[in-house]
Protein backbone atom coordinates (compact mmCIF):
# COMPACT_ATOMS: atom_id res chain seq x y z
CA UNK A 1 0.00 0.00 0.00
CA UNK A 2 1.87 3.26 -1.17
CA UNK A 3 0.15 6.52 0.74
CA UNK A 4 0.82 9.89 -0.94
CA UNK A 5 0.22 12.88 0.82
CA UNK A 6 1.48 16.71 0.69
CA UNK A 7 3.42 17.67 3.82
CA UNK A 8 3.91 21.19 4.27
CA UNK A 9 5.93 22.52 1.97
CA UNK A 10 3.23 21.30 -0.74
CA UNK A 11 5.15 18.60 -1.91
CA UNK A 12 3.56 15.47 -3.46
CA UNK A 13 5.07 12.94 -0.74
CA UNK A 14 4.15 9.62 0.46
CA UNK A 15 2.58 9.61 4.03
CA UNK A 16 -0.37 8.35 6.12
CA UNK A 17 -3.98 10.31 5.20
CA UNK A 18 -5.31 8.14 2.84
CA UNK A 19 -8.05 5.15 2.54
CA UNK A 20 -6.85 1.65 2.28
CA UNK A 21 -6.90 -0.14 -0.60
CA UNK A 22 -8.23 -3.44 -1.29
CA UNK A 23 -7.49 -6.71 0.60
CA UNK A 24 -5.04 -8.21 -1.23
CA UNK A 25 -2.62 -5.53 -0.74
CA UNK A 26 -2.83 -5.02 3.31
CA UNK A 27 -0.13 -7.15 3.66
CA UNK A 28 2.37 -4.56 2.24
CA UNK A 29 2.79 -0.95 3.35
CA UNK A 30 5.09 1.60 2.29
CA UNK A 31 5.51 5.28 3.45
CA UNK A 32 8.03 7.70 2.39
CA UNK A 33 8.32 10.62 4.33
CA UNK A 34 10.69 13.60 4.76
CA UNK A 35 13.45 13.52 7.37
CA UNK A 36 11.57 16.32 9.56
CA UNK A 37 10.06 16.42 12.98
CA UNK A 38 6.92 15.09 11.26
CA UNK A 39 8.08 11.46 10.14
CA UNK A 40 7.45 9.79 13.50
CA UNK A 41 3.65 10.32 13.16
CA UNK A 42 3.24 10.28 9.69
CA UNK A 43 4.69 6.99 9.55
CA UNK A 44 2.92 5.79 12.39
CA UNK A 45 -0.53 6.61 10.83
CA UNK A 46 -1.32 3.77 9.31
CA UNK A 47 -0.17 1.27 11.23
CA UNK A 48 -3.49 0.85 12.98
CA UNK A 49 -5.22 0.53 9.95
CA UNK A 50 -2.62 -2.12 8.20
CA UNK A 51 -2.71 -4.28 12.15
CA UNK A 52 -6.94 -4.35 12.36
CA UNK A 53 -6.73 -5.33 8.21
CA UNK A 54 -4.66 -8.54 9.30
CA UNK A 55 -6.21 -9.00 12.93
CA UNK A 56 -3.39 -7.68 15.03
CA UNK A 57 -4.09 -7.33 18.89
CA UNK A 58 -3.76 -4.66 20.43
CA UNK A 59 -0.93 -4.90 22.66
CA UNK A 60 1.29 -6.35 19.66
CA UNK A 61 0.14 -3.82 17.33
CA UNK A 62 1.59 -0.85 20.69
CA UNK A 63 5.01 -3.22 20.15
CA UNK A 64 5.13 -2.85 16.69
CA UNK A 65 4.33 0.87 16.39
CA UNK A 66 6.86 1.08 19.28
CA UNK A 67 9.63 -0.39 17.01
CA UNK A 68 8.79 1.34 13.89
CA UNK A 69 8.63 4.52 16.04
CA UNK A 70 12.54 3.97 17.32
CA UNK A 71 13.89 2.80 14.13
CA UNK A 72 12.48 6.27 12.49
CA UNK A 73 14.45 8.06 15.83
CA UNK A 74 17.18 6.18 15.11
CA UNK A 75 17.32 6.99 11.21
CA UNK A 76 17.00 10.93 12.16
CA UNK A 77 19.22 11.19 14.88
CA UNK A 78 22.33 9.30 13.05
CA UNK A 79 21.22 9.34 9.58
CA UNK A 80 19.66 13.68 9.48
CA UNK A 81 21.07 15.14 12.34
CA UNK A 82 21.01 18.36 10.34
CA UNK A 83 18.24 17.69 7.58
CA UNK A 84 14.53 18.35 7.07
CA UNK A 85 15.03 17.52 3.42
CA UNK A 86 16.04 13.43 3.22
CA UNK A 87 13.88 10.74 2.67
CA UNK A 88 13.04 7.94 4.94
CA UNK A 89 11.08 4.99 3.23
CA UNK A 90 9.68 2.77 5.47
CA UNK A 91 8.08 -1.13 4.64
CA UNK A 92 6.10 -3.22 6.92
CA UNK A 93 4.88 -6.93 5.31
CA UNK A 94 2.94 -9.03 6.94
CA UNK A 95 4.43 -12.66 6.93
CA UNK A 96 3.42 -16.20 8.61
CA UNK A 97 3.38 -14.72 12.31
CA UNK A 98 5.56 -11.48 11.97
CA UNK A 99 6.06 -8.42 10.18
CA UNK A 100 8.84 -7.56 8.81
CA UNK A 101 10.45 -4.38 8.65
CA UNK A 102 12.32 -2.13 6.72
CA UNK A 103 13.64 1.56 6.87
CA UNK A 104 15.37 3.00 4.20
CA UNK A 105 17.69 6.30 3.97
CA UNK A 106 19.86 8.12 2.13
CA UNK A 107 21.24 10.15 4.70
CA UNK A 108 25.29 9.79 6.21
CA UNK A 109 26.58 6.75 5.61
CA UNK A 110 27.29 4.27 9.24
CA UNK A 111 28.72 1.06 9.63
CA UNK A 112 26.53 -2.49 9.20
CA UNK A 113 25.79 -3.68 12.34
CA UNK A 114 24.26 -6.76 13.44
CA UNK A 115 24.07 -10.58 13.07
CA UNK A 116 27.85 -11.09 10.98
CA UNK A 117 28.05 -7.65 11.46
CA UNK A 118 28.84 -7.23 15.23
CA UNK A 119 27.36 -5.48 17.67
CA UNK A 120 24.45 -3.00 17.14
CA UNK A 121 24.96 0.66 18.42
CA UNK A 122 23.39 1.28 21.48
CA UNK A 123 19.97 2.83 20.68
CA UNK A 124 19.37 -0.59 18.42
CA UNK A 125 20.63 -2.75 20.85
CA UNK A 126 17.76 -1.83 23.20
CA UNK A 127 15.34 -3.29 20.82
CA UNK A 128 16.44 -6.52 21.19
CA UNK A 129 13.90 -8.03 23.74
CA UNK A 130 11.22 -6.45 20.65
CA UNK A 131 12.93 -6.91 17.46
CA UNK A 132 14.31 -9.97 15.72
CA UNK A 133 16.90 -10.31 13.09
CA UNK A 134 17.99 -6.57 13.33
CA UNK A 135 20.70 -5.35 11.04
CA UNK A 136 22.32 -2.01 9.85
CA UNK A 137 22.67 -2.84 6.39
CA UNK A 138 25.18 -0.07 4.53
CA UNK A 139 24.24 -0.32 0.92
CA UNK A 140 26.78 1.92 -0.35
CA UNK A 141 25.68 4.26 -3.10
CA UNK A 142 22.16 3.55 -2.63
CA UNK A 143 21.87 4.36 1.16
CA UNK A 144 21.39 2.34 4.31
CA UNK A 145 18.51 -0.27 5.30
CA UNK A 146 17.55 -0.91 9.08
CA UNK A 147 15.65 -4.61 9.13
CA UNK A 148 14.02 -5.89 11.66
CA UNK A 149 11.14 -8.95 12.40
CA UNK A 150 8.76 -8.59 14.76
CA UNK A 151 6.84 -11.33 16.19
CA UNK A 152 2.49 -10.78 16.29
CA UNK A 153 -0.15 -12.71 16.73
CA UNK A 154 -3.43 -12.94 14.77
CA UNK A 155 -7.09 -13.13 15.67
CA UNK A 156 -9.26 -15.43 13.79
CA UNK A 157 -10.87 -12.82 11.62
CA UNK A 158 -7.46 -11.15 9.85
CA UNK A 159 -5.91 -14.77 9.25
CA UNK A 160 -7.43 -15.33 6.26
CA UNK A 161 -5.66 -11.85 4.80
CA UNK A 162 -2.26 -12.79 5.95
CA UNK A 163 -0.71 -14.61 3.06
CA UNK A 164 -1.24 -12.02 0.07
CA UNK A 165 2.22 -10.91 0.06
CA UNK A 166 3.03 -12.52 -3.16
CA UNK A 167 -0.44 -10.75 -4.59
CA UNK A 168 1.14 -7.33 -4.04
CA UNK A 169 2.11 -5.80 -7.69
CA UNK A 170 5.89 -5.28 -6.79
CA UNK A 171 8.62 -3.09 -9.18
CA UNK A 172 10.84 -6.21 -9.17
CA UNK A 173 10.14 -10.08 -8.95
CA UNK A 174 12.07 -11.43 -6.08
CA UNK A 175 14.28 -14.38 -5.26
CA UNK A 176 15.29 -17.36 -7.63
CA UNK A 177 12.06 -16.76 -9.70
CA UNK A 178 13.22 -13.11 -10.62
CA UNK A 179 17.31 -14.06 -11.11
CA UNK A 180 15.50 -16.95 -13.66
CA UNK A 181 13.71 -14.18 -15.50
CA UNK A 182 16.78 -12.34 -16.13
CA UNK A 183 18.97 -12.64 -19.20
CA UNK A 184 22.41 -11.49 -19.47
CA UNK A 185 24.14 -10.97 -22.60
CA UNK A 186 26.64 -9.10 -24.67
CA UNK A 187 24.97 -5.41 -25.51
CA UNK A 188 24.78 -4.58 -28.90
CA UNK A 189 24.69 -1.13 -30.68
CA UNK A 190 21.03 -0.97 -30.18
CA UNK A 191 21.17 -1.24 -26.39
CA UNK A 192 22.93 2.08 -26.39
CA UNK A 193 20.01 3.89 -25.75
CA UNK A 194 18.06 1.82 -23.03
CA UNK A 195 21.94 2.07 -21.00
CA UNK A 196 22.41 6.02 -21.17
CA UNK A 197 18.63 6.19 -19.58
CA UNK A 198 19.49 2.99 -16.96
CA UNK A 199 22.92 5.69 -16.29
CA UNK A 200 20.75 8.42 -16.23
CA UNK A 201 18.45 6.20 -13.41
CA UNK A 202 21.23 5.69 -11.22
CA UNK A 203 23.42 8.89 -11.40
CA UNK A 204 21.04 11.36 -13.47
CA UNK A 205 23.55 13.23 -15.13
CA UNK A 206 26.64 13.34 -13.52
CA UNK A 207 28.52 10.03 -13.96
CA UNK A 208 32.09 10.57 -14.12
CA UNK A 209 32.09 9.05 -17.63
CA UNK A 210 29.85 11.89 -19.14
CA UNK A 211 30.12 10.47 -22.75
CA UNK A 212 28.21 7.12 -21.36
CA UNK A 213 25.25 9.51 -21.69
CA UNK A 214 25.48 9.61 -25.31
CA UNK A 215 23.84 6.87 -27.03
CA UNK A 216 25.62 7.31 -30.42
CA UNK A 217 29.29 7.65 -28.84
CA UNK A 218 28.18 4.38 -27.10
CA UNK A 219 27.13 3.29 -30.21
CA UNK A 220 30.42 3.72 -32.27
CA UNK A 221 31.86 2.93 -29.08
CA UNK A 222 31.07 -0.93 -29.35
CA UNK A 223 31.37 -1.13 -33.36
CA UNK A 224 34.62 -0.01 -32.74
CA UNK A 225 35.46 -2.21 -30.08
CA UNK A 226 36.51 0.50 -27.37
CA UNK A 227 33.25 -0.41 -25.46
CA UNK A 228 32.53 -4.23 -24.47
CA UNK A 229 29.72 -3.78 -22.33
CA UNK A 230 27.40 -6.86 -20.87
CA UNK A 231 23.65 -6.25 -20.15
CA UNK A 232 21.26 -7.96 -18.20
CA UNK A 233 17.24 -7.71 -19.15
CA UNK A 234 13.80 -8.78 -18.06
CA UNK A 235 11.08 -8.39 -20.20
CA UNK A 236 13.14 -6.52 -22.76
CA UNK A 237 14.01 -3.86 -20.09
CA UNK A 238 17.45 -3.41 -19.74
CA UNK A 239 17.96 -3.47 -15.72
CA UNK A 240 21.74 -3.96 -15.60
CA UNK A 241 24.78 -2.93 -17.10
CA UNK A 242 28.61 -3.63 -17.04
CA UNK A 243 31.53 -2.47 -19.45
CA UNK A 244 35.05 -3.54 -20.18
CA UNK A 245 36.90 -0.69 -21.43
CA UNK A 246 40.05 -2.01 -23.40
CA UNK A 247 43.16 0.52 -24.59
CA UNK A 248 45.27 0.54 -27.20
CA UNK A 249 48.53 -1.35 -26.48
CA UNK A 250 47.63 -2.09 -22.90
CA UNK A 251 47.09 -5.92 -21.72
CA UNK A 252 44.76 -4.77 -18.90
CA UNK A 253 40.86 -3.06 -19.20
CA UNK A 254 39.29 -1.34 -16.79
CA UNK A 255 35.68 -2.83 -16.04
CA UNK A 256 33.42 -0.07 -14.47
CA UNK A 257 30.01 1.66 -15.44
CA UNK A 258 28.71 -1.10 -13.61
CA UNK A 259 24.92 -0.49 -12.47
CA UNK A 260 21.90 -2.37 -11.82
CA UNK A 261 18.18 -0.73 -11.04
CA UNK A 262 17.15 0.19 -7.79
CA UNK A 263 13.95 -2.26 -8.36
CA UNK A 264 16.28 -5.31 -9.09
CA UNK A 265 19.21 -5.31 -6.43
CA UNK A 266 19.93 -7.87 -4.02
CA UNK A 267 19.13 -10.77 -6.64
CA UNK A 268 22.86 -11.43 -7.70
CA UNK A 269 22.90 -9.69 -10.99
CA UNK A 270 26.15 -7.91 -10.21
CA UNK A 271 27.70 -11.24 -9.92
CA UNK A 272 26.07 -12.10 -13.25
CA UNK A 273 27.62 -9.45 -15.40
CA UNK A 274 30.83 -9.32 -13.57
CA UNK A 275 31.31 -13.58 -14.40
CA UNK A 276 29.68 -12.61 -17.92
CA UNK A 277 32.34 -9.49 -18.35
CA UNK A 278 35.48 -11.93 -16.48
CA UNK A 279 34.86 -14.27 -19.31
CA UNK A 280 34.70 -11.77 -21.97
CA UNK A 281 37.84 -10.41 -20.83
CA UNK A 282 40.21 -13.44 -20.77
CA UNK A 283 38.60 -14.64 -24.14
CA UNK A 284 39.93 -11.05 -25.73
CA UNK A 285 43.41 -12.24 -24.13
CA UNK A 286 43.98 -9.78 -21.66
CA UNK A 287 46.16 -10.29 -18.80
CA UNK A 288 44.05 -8.66 -16.15
CA UNK A 289 41.18 -6.68 -15.44
CA UNK A 290 41.39 -2.99 -12.75
CA UNK A 291 38.69 -1.35 -11.01
CA UNK A 292 38.42 1.86 -9.25
CA UNK A 293 36.07 1.42 -6.40
CA UNK A 294 35.30 4.58 -4.54
CA UNK A 295 36.25 5.10 -1.09
CA UNK A 296 32.97 6.81 0.25
CA UNK A 297 32.31 3.52 1.23
CA UNK A 298 33.12 0.36 1.54
CA UNK A 299 30.36 -1.50 -0.52
CA UNK A 300 32.15 -0.80 -4.14
CA UNK A 301 35.21 -2.33 -2.54
CA UNK A 302 33.64 -5.62 -1.07
CA UNK A 303 31.96 -6.56 -3.95
CA UNK A 304 34.88 -5.93 -6.21
CA UNK A 305 37.07 -8.24 -3.63
CA UNK A 306 34.04 -11.21 -3.51
CA UNK A 307 35.14 -10.78 -7.65
CA UNK A 308 39.09 -11.96 -7.18
CA UNK A 309 40.30 -8.59 -7.43
CA UNK A 310 42.93 -7.20 -5.01
CA UNK A 311 44.41 -3.75 -3.92
CA UNK A 312 47.31 -2.29 -5.85
CA UNK A 313 47.09 1.23 -5.00
CA UNK A 314 44.85 4.25 -3.22
CA UNK A 315 44.06 6.78 -5.79
CA UNK A 316 43.84 9.87 -3.76
CA UNK A 317 41.02 12.86 -5.66
CA UNK A 318 40.61 10.41 -8.36
CA UNK A 319 37.15 10.65 -7.93
CA UNK A 320 35.24 14.30 -8.89
CA UNK A 321 33.43 16.32 -6.21
CA UNK A 322 29.87 16.53 -7.16
CA UNK A 323 29.08 13.42 -8.54
CA UNK A 324 25.49 12.47 -7.64
CA UNK A 325 24.11 9.11 -7.07
CA UNK A 326 20.44 7.88 -6.92
CA UNK A 327 20.48 7.51 -2.88
CA UNK A 328 22.68 10.26 -1.45
CA UNK A 329 19.35 12.42 -1.07
CA UNK A 330 21.31 15.57 -2.57
CA UNK A 331 24.09 16.47 -4.20
CA UNK A 332 27.20 13.86 -4.14
CA UNK A 333 30.20 14.79 -2.27
CA UNK A 334 31.40 18.05 -2.06
CA UNK A 335 34.86 17.46 -1.97
CA UNK A 336 37.30 15.04 -4.27
CA UNK A 337 37.36 11.57 -3.15
CA UNK A 338 39.99 8.50 -3.31
CA UNK A 339 39.62 5.34 -5.54
CA UNK A 340 41.12 2.10 -4.55
CA UNK A 341 42.76 0.56 -7.72
CA UNK A 342 41.91 -3.24 -7.50
CA UNK A 343 43.21 -5.74 -9.98
CA UNK A 344 42.20 -9.40 -10.98
CA UNK A 345 45.16 -10.80 -12.90
CA UNK A 346 44.31 -13.98 -15.09
CA UNK A 347 48.05 -15.33 -14.90
CA UNK A 348 50.80 -15.59 -12.39
CA UNK A 349 53.41 -15.16 -14.38
CA UNK A 350 57.05 -13.68 -12.59
CA UNK A 351 57.23 -10.18 -12.70
CA UNK A 352 61.04 -8.93 -14.04
CA UNK A 353 60.77 -5.51 -12.78
CA UNK A 354 63.31 -2.82 -10.81
CA UNK A 355 62.11 -1.36 -7.56
CA UNK A 356 62.81 1.99 -6.37
CA UNK A 357 64.73 1.57 -2.81
CA UNK A 358 62.67 4.15 -1.30
CA UNK A 359 58.99 1.64 -2.22
CA UNK A 360 60.51 -1.21 -2.86
CA UNK A 361 59.40 -3.21 0.61
CA UNK A 362 56.00 -1.32 -0.41
CA UNK A 363 56.21 -2.72 -3.95
CA UNK A 364 56.82 -6.06 -2.70
CA UNK A 365 53.91 -5.86 -0.32
CA UNK A 366 51.62 -4.95 -2.85
CA UNK A 367 52.84 -7.99 -5.60
CA UNK A 368 52.56 -10.08 -2.70
CA UNK A 369 48.55 -8.91 -1.78
CA UNK A 370 47.64 -10.00 -5.51
CA UNK A 371 49.72 -13.15 -5.24
CA UNK A 372 52.37 -12.08 -7.84
CA UNK A 373 56.12 -12.62 -7.50
CA UNK A 374 58.99 -10.59 -8.55
CA UNK A 375 62.32 -11.46 -10.38
CA UNK A 376 64.82 -9.02 -10.27
CA UNK A 377 65.26 -7.86 -13.99
CA UNK A 378 68.88 -8.05 -15.27
CA UNK A 379 68.62 -5.32 -17.17
CA UNK A 380 65.75 -2.62 -18.69
CA UNK A 381 63.51 -3.74 -21.16
CA UNK A 382 62.89 -2.54 -24.45
CA UNK A 383 60.28 -0.10 -25.48
CA UNK A 384 58.72 1.72 -28.58
CA UNK A 385 57.31 5.31 -28.68
CA UNK A 386 57.84 8.06 -26.84
CA UNK A 387 60.02 8.13 -23.30
CA UNK A 388 57.69 10.41 -21.73
CA UNK A 389 53.92 11.07 -22.40
CA UNK A 390 51.30 13.63 -21.03
CA UNK A 391 47.81 13.16 -21.31
CA UNK A 392 44.84 15.17 -19.99
CA UNK A 393 41.52 14.00 -18.65
CA UNK A 394 39.44 17.70 -18.57
CA UNK A 395 35.97 16.39 -17.36
CA UNK A 396 37.85 14.78 -14.28
CA UNK A 397 40.07 17.19 -13.75
CA UNK A 398 43.06 14.94 -13.97
CA UNK A 399 46.50 14.97 -15.37
CA UNK A 400 49.19 11.57 -16.56
CA UNK A 401 52.16 11.22 -16.75
CA UNK A 402 53.81 8.44 -18.39
CA UNK A 403 58.03 7.90 -18.04
CA UNK A 404 58.94 4.90 -19.82
CA UNK A 405 62.86 5.87 -20.34
CA UNK A 406 65.10 8.61 -18.60
CA UNK A 407 68.73 8.43 -17.88
CA UNK A 408 68.56 10.62 -14.64
CA UNK A 409 70.23 13.75 -14.59
CA UNK A 410 69.05 17.30 -14.31
CA UNK A 411 65.38 16.01 -15.08
CA UNK A 412 64.63 19.34 -17.13
CA UNK A 413 61.84 17.82 -19.54
CA UNK A 414 60.27 15.75 -16.28
CA UNK A 415 59.90 19.56 -14.81
CA UNK A 416 58.52 21.08 -18.11
CA UNK A 417 55.79 18.25 -18.64
CA UNK A 418 55.29 18.48 -14.66
CA UNK A 419 54.74 22.27 -15.28
CA UNK A 420 52.68 21.91 -18.40
CA UNK A 421 50.47 19.80 -16.71
CA UNK A 422 49.32 22.11 -13.84
CA UNK A 423 48.96 24.74 -15.99
CA UNK A 424 45.80 22.96 -17.54
CA UNK A 425 43.97 23.15 -13.86
CA UNK A 426 43.95 19.79 -13.40
CA UNK A 427 43.28 19.26 -9.35
CA UNK A 428 45.36 15.55 -9.11
CA UNK A 429 48.16 14.98 -11.31
CA UNK A 430 49.65 11.46 -11.62
CA UNK A 431 52.78 9.86 -12.86
CA UNK A 432 53.63 6.34 -13.90
CA UNK A 433 57.04 5.14 -14.35
CA UNK A 434 57.58 1.96 -16.01
CA UNK A 435 59.64 -0.57 -13.78
CA UNK A 436 60.53 -2.73 -16.46
CA UNK A 437 62.17 0.17 -18.97
CA UNK A 438 63.59 2.77 -16.43
CA UNK A 439 67.32 2.91 -16.68
CA UNK A 440 67.72 4.33 -13.32
CA UNK A 441 64.01 4.16 -11.29
CA UNK A 442 65.60 4.96 -8.35
CA UNK A 443 66.78 8.75 -10.00
CA UNK A 444 63.86 9.25 -11.72
CA UNK A 445 61.37 8.41 -8.56
CA UNK A 446 63.78 10.55 -6.36
CA UNK A 447 63.08 13.65 -9.19
CA UNK A 448 59.42 12.91 -8.56
CA UNK A 449 59.25 13.57 -5.46
CA UNK A 450 61.57 16.41 -5.46
CA UNK A 451 58.48 17.87 -7.43
CA UNK A 452 55.72 17.06 -4.84
CA UNK A 453 54.69 13.71 -6.14
CA UNK A 454 53.98 11.15 -3.55
CA UNK A 455 53.32 7.03 -3.53
CA UNK A 456 49.67 5.71 -4.74
CA UNK A 457 50.54 2.07 -6.14
CA UNK A 458 50.83 0.02 -8.69
CA UNK A 459 49.56 0.12 -12.01
CA UNK A 460 49.61 -3.63 -13.46
CA UNK A 461 49.50 -4.67 -16.91
CA UNK A 462 49.77 -1.22 -18.35
CA UNK A 463 51.32 0.03 -21.86
CA UNK A 464 52.77 -2.48 -23.52
CA UNK A 465 51.62 -5.22 -20.66
CA UNK A 466 54.24 -3.57 -18.33
CA UNK A 467 53.88 -2.69 -14.72
CA UNK A 468 54.15 0.55 -13.45
CA UNK A 469 54.89 2.51 -10.14
CA UNK A 470 52.21 5.40 -10.00
CA UNK A 471 52.97 8.70 -7.91
CA UNK A 472 50.50 11.47 -7.09
CA UNK A 473 50.74 15.44 -7.00
CA UNK A 474 47.39 16.80 -5.54
CA UNK A 475 47.22 20.71 -6.58
CA UNK A 476 43.74 21.54 -4.81
CA UNK A 477 42.81 22.16 -1.68
CA UNK A 478 39.20 20.24 -2.22
CA UNK A 479 40.63 16.52 -1.88
CA UNK A 480 38.87 14.60 1.12
CA UNK A 481 41.99 12.98 3.16
CA UNK A 482 40.10 12.39 6.06
CA UNK A 483 37.00 10.43 5.00
CA UNK A 484 39.04 8.12 3.19
CA UNK A 485 36.90 4.57 3.87
CA UNK A 486 39.01 1.58 3.42
CA UNK A 487 37.23 -1.84 3.93
CA UNK A 488 40.58 -4.44 3.53
CA UNK A 489 43.38 -4.40 6.52
CA UNK A 490 45.53 -4.31 3.68
CA UNK A 491 43.72 -1.11 1.91
CA UNK A 492 43.89 0.53 5.49
CA UNK A 493 47.70 -0.37 6.03
CA UNK A 494 48.22 1.13 2.11
CA UNK A 495 46.01 4.04 3.37
CA UNK A 496 48.48 4.99 6.25
CA UNK A 497 51.74 4.63 3.88
CA UNK A 498 50.23 6.82 0.98
CA UNK A 499 49.47 9.08 3.54
CA UNK A 500 53.10 9.09 5.94
CA UNK A 501 54.76 9.68 2.08
CA UNK A 502 52.44 12.41 1.48
CA UNK A 503 54.12 14.20 4.46
CA UNK A 504 57.32 12.96 3.87
CA UNK A 505 57.51 14.66 0.15
CA UNK A 506 55.34 17.61 1.39
CA UNK A 507 52.71 16.91 -1.27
Amino acid sequence: MHIPVRNSRGTRRRGANARLPSRVAVSRVKVTVLSDASAPSLVLAPIPAFAAALGIPADDTRRLSAVVEKLVTFTLDRAYPDDDLGEIEVTLEAGDGSVHLTVHDWGLPLTSAGGEYGALPEPLAELAPDAGDLRLTNLGSDGKRLTAEVTVRSNGDGQARWHHIEAVPRRAPAGRAASDTIEVRAATPQDAEAIAQLLYENYHLSYVHADFYRPRYLMAMMESGGLVSTIALHDGQVIGHGALMPLPGVSSAETGAAVVHSAYRGLGIFGRLSEHGLDTAMNRGLASVFGDAVTMHPFSQRAERANGYYETGLQLGMFPAQTTMRGFGGGGPSRRTATIRSYRPFYEQPRRVGLPGVYCELIEGVYANVGLTIEARTEPAPFEGDALTMEIDEPRGLGFLRLRGWEGGPGTDLKDAVRHVLSRHVDVAYADLDLETLTDVDAATAELNELGFFVAGLVLDGLGGHDYLRLQLLDSDEVELDGVVCDSAFAQGLKQRVLEDKARVGG
